[in-house]
């Protein structure tokens, strides 16, 4: 983190701190002439860096209400700029600051209360300090700004208040109007509260409740709460001298108690505000500031620098977790597979273990594997000759004059490669022997041979045909019957062959 430097300047001197883990340190004290200015050069030079903030406290201090339109974008911004360069003519140390909407007047008024260092001559020295160093200015601040927003953040404040504090330029009196910044005064000189100052310090709070009642902010009946910033011991000297009356009534608002709720680990001396506002001008973000964007210019350099800065950090420490969780996650793949090259070594040990001690093949390995196969086909497609064999039977049964002498029944898987794709799965042959009397009657054994294949080719049966005949027939010989009676003869023989229709 940058260090923070406080500066904090009134109409006699320039006060620098150092913020620090919530303590706010005095570094440096620069009269409000050439030698404490040329002073607070040299000491710019030699912190070499850091954030600089400027708290201004000064009697030249305006404050304007005034109603406006609400608008957004770049015509609020316009606006807002063209109102205060006619508010404050010649001071570019200005601010709005929104206090809400008119209740009373257009429901789209919004009521603004613009603030100005009216003297910009007195701070205009150690700006060029700053500028001719070129140390970051985060903003120019206001006491009593700081003070508003302390109330609103600390405690909902009454409706309308006066809250009394005291810092090295004086004692500040500020106006809270419907819970927001009305008006401010400074009374130069009242440093602390004592028995010697306790009647000035009461002086001066009636001459603000006075012009507060002269100008109308205070309605005519009805009292006005004062709050007293201090400690215990000051309040003592001073409350005698402020009775309650029905015009106003006094509080007292322990500063050490403020102290501890923001977080100043600093503490508190006496009744002197400063730490308390420098550290709140440092805690809380947001605040209206004063100074112009040209005086702020460094300070946005220096913000997109560590954006820059920090967005490389980012994209670094995002690389590097990248990279480690792939070094993890190789590292892991790596002995998992030293595991699983350990694992297959010694199941391939154990394999080769368990081969050897089996018993010998009956037949050669590869010759096995086939007969597996061809069995696993077998069973897959569950060939059968029964109903090929009952075909024939039926067969048969129509013809008793022929007897069967021999079967082939033979089954071709689908996968064959050199089968035609035409020819069927399921094939078989019958012999068939017809009566030997009938070995002289070529006509009826022809008949005979025709009407058997008929029936073989009736369904289921199909492809049906004669691959040999009970009797030659050649173009050569001519075709009669005899009746001659010689020897015996031979029994004519015929074979067949057909398939059925559908899976075997």
């Amino acid at each position: 983190m940058p260090t923070r430097h406080l500066l904090y300047l009134d109409a006699n001197a320039l006060h620098s701190f150092r913020w620090q883990h919530g303590n706010v340190v005095p570094t440096g004290h620069y009269p409000a002439d050439d030698a404490g200015i040329r002073a607070f050069a040299d000491a710019v030079r030699r912190a070499g860096g850091g954030l600089y903030t400027l708290l201004v406290d000064l009697v030249e201090e305006g404050f304007h209400a005034d109603t406006l339109p609400s608008v957004r974008g770049p015509d609020r911004h316009a606006m807002l700029e063209r109102k205060r360069s006619q508010t404050f003519f010649g001071t570019a140390l200005s601010g709005a600051l929104s206090v809400g909407h008119d209740r009373n007047g257009r429901r789209h008024d919004e009521r603004f209360l613009f603030v100005a260092l009216t003297r910009p001559a007195i701070i205009d020295p150690w700006l060029q300090v700053l500028r001719a160093a070129n140390a970051p200015l985060t903003g120019i601040h206001s006491v009593a700004l700081l003070l508003d927003s302390l109330v609103q953040r600390l405690a909902k404040p009454a409706e309308r208040c006066l809250l009394v504090s005291l810092a090295p330029a004086g004692m500040r009196q500020t106006f809270i109007d419907q819970g927001h910044l009305r008006f401010s005064r400074l009374a130069p000189g009242l440093t602390e509260i004592s028995a010697d100052t306790a009647a000035r310090c009461a002086g001066e709070i009636l001459k603000t409740h006075s012009y507060l009642t002269g100008q109308r902010m205070l309605p005519r009946s009805g009292r006005l709460p004062i709050y007293i910033v201090c400690d215990a011991a000051d309040y003592t000297h001073l409350a005698p001298a402020l009775p309650d009356t029905d015009e106003r009534t006094h509080h007292h608002a322990d500063l050490g108690e403020i102290a501890h709720k923001i977080g100043l680990q600093t503490p508190a001396t006496r009744s002197n505000a400063l730490p308390v506002l420098l550290h709140w001008m440092v805690r809380e973000s947001g605040q209206l500031q004063l100074a112009p964007p040209p005086e702020r210019r460094t300070y946005r350099l220096w913000q997109a620098r560590q954006a820059i800065i920090g967005t490389g950090v980012a994209l670094c420490a995002a690389a590097l977790l990248f990279a480690a969780k792939l070094w993890f996650e190789t590292d892991a793949l790596d002995q998992e597979t030293q595991q699983l090259r350990v694992r297959n070594v010694a199941l391939q040990a154990h394999l080769t273990q368990l081969q050897t001690e089996l018993p010998p093949l009956p037949a050669p390995l590869d010759d096995l594997r086939n007969a597996l196969a061809t069995l696993d086909t077998l069973q897959r497609g569950d060939p059968t000759p029964r109903p090929w064999l009952s075909h024939l039977s039926r067969a048969l049964d129509a013809h008793p004059e022929l007897t069967l002498d021999a079967i082939e029944w033979h089954y071709r898987p689908q996968d064959t490669p050199t089968a035609p794709a035409s020819a069927p799965q399921a094939e078989g042959r019958a012999r068939l022997s017809l009566p030997a009397p009938m070995a002289a009657e070529r006509r009826a054994m022809i008949a005979t041979a025709d009407s058997f294949l008929a029936d073989l080719a009736r369904p289921p049966g199909k492809a049906a045909r004669v691959t040999r005949m009970p009797v030659e027939l050649q173009s050569d010989r001519a075709f009669r019957s005899t009746t001659s009676t010689a020897a015996s003869p031979a029994a004519p023989q015929l074979e067949v062959s057909y398939a059925l229709e559908g899976p075997p």
